[in-house]
């Protein structure tokens, strides 16, 4: 075992004499060799020392730096005035800290440092200033900025699909399924519920990669110009086409082609977008030569496609031809565990985007979002949030939701100058209050069975998973249900 090293006793002597002779050459010999900023605040909360790693972090001279207020020096703004800011405090001076901090050097470029601080006190015991020590962190930092970079895009890659909800973790099964396939995908969904993130996962986990994805919102086409948006055009095909222009199936080539809104599409192209699917081929308008290209479709709808086919109003062919592997997105009523989750991510996402301090979600903001409908879904969430980030400034969080209301009884249709009385508009609470009763009352009317025809779900014409979520987030179990107190008893 090796022991600790040893000076040889005559430089060991020299060592100590030097010391004893001169102690504050020593101590400066020491703090200037530190590999850590020093600085020596006095009682008048002004520097009267600051070692060499010091200034090179702040960027300050010691000539700058010496009888200037220490506390600044953690500011983001620092007042290198010198002059006392009496209507703040400065927690520095005579308490023992560590803490992370980032402050603004002599360049204005701003520099994260960790922060010790330390009280020194005289013979008699009284507080005599503080001791500021700090070190770099511009690394760490740096390194802690990447990380969080990376797992950004990795989430980004995989289509900002946030979620561990068993819904959206069924999901994600079938993207992993298949995208390494060739079939096309018809991804089903209310509107905001994220399809064309799934379509954008799929594709970044395909093959295809490395090739184009190209949306094509089909809702905003003008109906006479679908043909030459999905096909292209010859110079002089019809009144303004001035020269040749590329559809978006021969972008797309080798790639994958987003069709949003397919449902959208005239009937009288319908049979062309199922021609190229099945042969790969197709002419652009006012051309003979036909052209061939190798396109991956995902389709997406927040219709009933089917039902739409069988009327009439969807060929048939294309539907089965689209719906090879049908991926069925929850809405986010149904998938309401992921709230936290989704709504960390956007106030993390928005409030680095508006340059603001981040806000803190509290257990009764969660509260407060869990108990909204979400029509817009995933989507009207965002929003919610960007707006709610804009308005607390850095402070406290405040959602702007829509608020319910229900109007009871047959006075309901009346208005208030035929009955002079202003109908009753519920507020949230009873709102949930009411919705809890018709559940358990839907529950207890059929033996608590949540499946099934003669269900609980059926007889609230809803789907088992959505009764699931609502008993969840209710708070509705059988135990406590059967064990309350009846107050009409």
């Amino acid at each position: 075992m090796v022991g600790p090293m040893k000076l040889p006793e005559t430089q060991t002597e020299e060592f100590v004499a030097g010391f004893r002779t001169e102690p504050e050459v020593f101590y400066r010999t020491v703090l200037e060799s530190l590999s850590e900023a020093v600085v020596l605040i006095g009682a008048d909360r002004r520097i009267f020392y600051a070692n060499r790693m010091a200034t090179e972090i702040t960027g300050y001279a010691p000539e700058e730096l010496l009888g200037q207020i220490g506390d600044q020096l953690l500011l983001r703004s620092p007042d290198m005035s010198g002059q006392p800011d009496c209507s703040t405090t400065h927690p520095v001076l005579g308490k023992t800290e560590c803490f992370e901090v980032e402050i603004k050097r002599k360049n204005s470029q701003l520099h994260w440092v960790r922060v010790k601080t330390t009280p020194y006190r005289n013979e008699q015991g009284e507080i005599g200033g503080t001791v500021l020590a700090f070190s770099c962190l511009k690394r760490q930092k740096c390194l802690e900025l990447e990380n969080e970079f990376l797992q950004d895009e990795v989430r980004e890659n995989f289509g900002d699909i946030i979620g561990r909800s068993a819904a959206i973790q069924k999901v994600l099964a079938q993207i992993w399924t298949v995208a390494p396939t060739e079939a096309n995908v018809l991804v089903l969904g209310e509107s905001g519920t994220g399809k064309e993130l799934v379509a954008r996962a799929i594709h970044d986990w395909s093959a295809r990669k490395g090739h184009a994805l190209v949306r094509v919102n089909c809702a905003s086409i003008p109906k006479e110009l679908f043909e030459s948006e999905f096909f292209g055009h010859v110079r002089g095909a019809f009144t303004g086409a001035i020269k040749d222009r590329v559809g978006r199936f021969e972008l797309a080539d080798g790639g994958t082609l987003f069709l949003d809104e397919i449902g959208e599409i005239p009937s009288d192209l319908q049979s062309k977008l199922l021609r190229v699917l099945q042969e790969g081929q197709f002419e652009r308008l006012g051309d003979d030569r036909t052209r061939t290209v190798q396109v991956r479709l995902i389709a997406a709808t927040n219709r009933d496609l089917l039902a739409e086919a069988k009327a009439g109003r969807f060929r048939l062919d294309l539907y089965y031809r689209l719906s090879v592997f049908p991926v069925e997105l929850p809405p986010l009523r149904e998938r309401l565990e992921d709230m936290r989750l989704l709504a960390e991510h956007f106030i993390k996402q928005s409030a680095r985007r508006l340059g603001v301090p981040r806000p803190r979600l509290s257990k009764l903001h969660l509260q407060e979002l869990q108990t909204y409908d979400w029509p817009g879904n995933v989507r009207e969430l965002q929003n919610v949030i960007e707006r709610a980030i804009i308005l607390s400034r850095g402070g406290h969080l405040q959602f702007e939701l829509p608020r319910r209301s229900i109007r009871t009884g047959p006075s309901s249709t009346r208005t208030a100058a035929s009955d002079g009385e202003a109908e009753e508009d519920l507020s949230l609470d009873e709102l949930v209050v009411r919705e809890r009763t018709i559940v358990v009352k839907a529950l207890e009317r059929s033996r608590w069975k949540i499946y099934g025809a003669d269900g609980a779900a059926a007889l609230l014409k809803i789907k088992p998973t959505t009764l699931v979520s609502k008993m969840k987030r209710l708070g509705v179990r059988r135990e406590t249900a059967e064990n309350r107190i009846d107050p009409s008893t």
